[in-house]
C-alpha cells in the first residue's frame, strides 16, 4: 500500500504543472459550456408564433 502511495506522490510531483492545466481546462469548459433546454413541440410552435424574432438552430451528430 505505502508503494502505491509513494508512485502516485512521485506522479504529481512530477506533472504537477500539466495537472493544473487540464484541471484549469476542465473546470472552464464547465463554468463556460451552455446546456441544452429542452423543448417540446408546443412551446416551439408558441416561440415561432409569439411574434418576436427567434433563431432556430438544426443539430445533427450523426
Amino acid at each position: 500500500m505505502n508503494t502505491i502511495v509513494l508512485m502516485l506522490y512521485d506522479l504529481l510531483r512530477q506533472n504537477w504543472a500539466l495537472l493544473l492545466v487540464l484541471g484549469l481546462l476542465a473546470g472552464a469548459w464547465l463554468f463556460l459550456r451552455t446546456p441544452a433546454d429542452p423543448v417540446s413541440l408546443d412551446g416551439f410552435r408558441q416561440e415561432i408564433r409569439s411574434g418576436r424574432p427567434v433563431v432556430v438552430e438544426f443539430f445533427s451528430n450523426t
